[in-house]
């Protein structure tokens, strides 16, 4: 399907090309020659006016491919997917994973042209998504997660992402050394792995013995997110973003079952652990983020784009559009010598 989109207004045109017309047509009348010649000059006049006319509806063809300045960047969403992500408690009665889905989706809309990858985690982490420039299907993947139940759910453990992290990092740095790697970790950084729970049980146990044994058990939890150190010097830029709430909220699994807290068999209120997510934030070197509204991460996402390399990429997912005007000013061109020399004849 053909696209115009005119230099000048029709009608401005229209008037252009009759004051040109009539102007060439009195120049044929009033030359001296033969008939043949005055026919070839009276034709050579039309042609340049429907040149003028088509030149100037600028006709455009639809491409699916460009060539566009894009940042250099390689994305990386690594996703909490436990079930107390689907708590109600963001930005007013949304849930978590939905502001979750909502920031991601609005970074990739700031940083188009980057390529992305997603890594979803709860007890163990999965990637979803390998390194791809094709972010609809980064979003296909957010959409489709769904929130487990109860009977199935394992807890989070807030170091299980680490080992899949590494590998795609250490990918996207070897195959990519020009781009910068970005991490953009999502969690509302409660622990709930049924190992930390045990381990809890018993620090809880051998600080009734000794309260020296406590200091002991606060520095362990201090070094619990020791694995991040690992990532740092492989990130560029992020940020660890926590969704949730200080107060907390009651939650409800897949199947609608209310949760309960186990040791007080009341309803469970899940609150955000921002302590944990502070640490592992300074583990690999990014800030941490508390996100109450996709607005709050606007400045670290400009500083990003801000700070981006910029490199040339042909695209196939770019709606673009190709000129065709240039094709006819040589046309015209020869169409206005030729008239010329018939009237110097």
């Amino acid at each position: 399907m053909l696209i115009t989109n005119p230099i000048l207004p029709i009608v401005v045109i229209l008037i252009i090309i009759a004051v040109v017309f009539a102007g060439l047509l009195i120049g044929v009348i009033r030359s001296h020659g033969s008939i043949w010649k005055k026919i070839l000059e009276t034709v050579i006049t039309v042609l340049i006016c429907i040149c003028i006319y088509v030149i100037n509806l600028r006709i455009m063809v639809p491409s699916n491919e460009a060539t566009v300045t894009v940042p250099s960047l390689n994305v990386l969403f690594v996703v909490d997917s436990t079930i107390s992500m689907w708590a109600e408690d963001y930005d007013g009665d949304e849930s978590r994973i939905e502001g979750t889905k909502e920031a991601c989706n609005s970074i990739m809309d700031e940083l188009t042209g980057s390529s992305f990858a997603l890594i979803t985690f709860s007890d163990k982490a999965e990637v979803r998504i390998p390194l791809t420039p094709d972010r609809q299907s980064i979003t296909d993947a957010l959409d489709y997660m769904y929130e487990p139940s109860m009977y199935a759910a394992k807890g989070s453990n807030m170091n299980s992402p680490v080992d899949e992290m590494d590998r795609i990092l250490q990918h996207m740095k070897a195959e990519y050394e020009d781009r910068e790697t970005i991490v953009f970790i999502f969690s509302d950084g409660e622990e709930t792995y049924e190992s930390d729970k045990d381990d809890k049980s018993s620090s809880d146990e051998d600080s009734d013995e000794d309260s020296d044994e406590e200091d002991e058990d606060d520095d362990s939890s201090k070094s619990k997110y020791a694995p991040y150190s690992r990532l740092l010097g492989k990130v560029d830029g992020g940020a660890v973003i926590g969704v949730g709430s200080e107060d907390g909220t009651t939650m409800t699994d897949g199947d609608g079952n209310d949760i309960y807290d186990p040791k007080t068999d009341k309803l469970a209120v899940s609150c955000i652990g921002e302590d944990s997510l502070e640490t592992i934030a300074s583990k690999i070197g990014v800030e941490y983020i508390h996100m109450e509204d996709v607005d709050d991460i606007e400045d670290v996402v400009e500083s990003i784009i801000t700070d981006a390399k910029y490199e040339a990429a042909l695209r196939d997912d770019v709606e673009n559009k190709d000129d065709t005007y240039f094709y006819g000013l040589p046309v015209l061109l020869i169409l206005f010598v030729s008239e010329i020399l018939l009237f110097r004849k």
